[in-house]
């Protein structure tokens, strides 16, 4: 897979759920500031066509590299990016990295790049793994919800069942909270970000 390749099939997944903005003065920064060893990259911003105030914008950034001495490179691109933003623009930029056929990572050093939050949230295609899977890790794509298999019944009831069992938490306020967000079409990434992360920090106040 080539990296024209890869940077279409994330426009269009984007398109699918986004409203894409055109290249302005702040885009055209955050071009100018990444290292000319960066030859394969591409900066997209993108908001929620949905949302009815001013749109928050996400930026995220693709580069396709092929020797470890550009990863330095990207790393301080997505740093000086990020400079270049505002509040709250600055908790929304990511970094989806393609490694080229000539380098081949193994799936430890992918994760250990991954792991680390420094700067933004980072995705890195892994060995041997689609564009269609890579973008299933992001939050791009849209989460499916399943089909039951009795039309009838709600498959939200019995996971509340067992979450009011398991957790003091759980109650009617919290219930509505997550049949929300499960019918809102977010993403994996998204519904995570909302449901566990904000409970933990609640969690945490108490």
């Amino acid at each position: 897979m080539t990296f024209d390749q890869f940077i279409s099939y994330i426009h269009h997944q984007i398109e699918a759920r986004f409203s894409i903005i055109s290249q302005g003065t702040i885009e055209n920064e955050m071009i100018e500031v990444a290292s000319e060893n960066l030859q394969n990259k591409e900066l997209i911003r993108f908001f929620r066509p949905l949302e009815t105030s001013e749109p928050s914008l996400k930026t995220l950034l693709v580069v396709g590299i092929n020797l470890d001495s550009n990863l330095k490179d990207v790393l301080q691109w997505a740093a000086l990016c990020k400079e270049l933003l505002l509040d709250p623009e600055t908790a929304d930029i990511y970094l989806a990295i393609m490694w080229t056929k000539e380098t081949q990572l193994s799936i430890e050093e992918c994760l250990r790049i991954e792991s680390s939050e420094d700067f933004c949230r980072k995705f890195v295609l892994r060995p041997n793994e689609t564009k269609e899977s890579f973008l299933e890790r992001t939050f791009i794509t849209k989460v499916e919800a399943p089909t039951p298999l009795d039309l009838g019944q709600d498959p939200l009831i019995s996971a509340f069942s067992v979450l009011e069992q398991e957790f003091a938490w759980f109650n009617d306020e919290e219930k509505v909270k997550w049949r929300q967000a499960f019918s809102s079409g977010m993403s994996s990434f998204d519904l995570f970000n909302t449901l566990i992360n904000n409970q933990s920090e609640s969690n945490e106040a108490s």
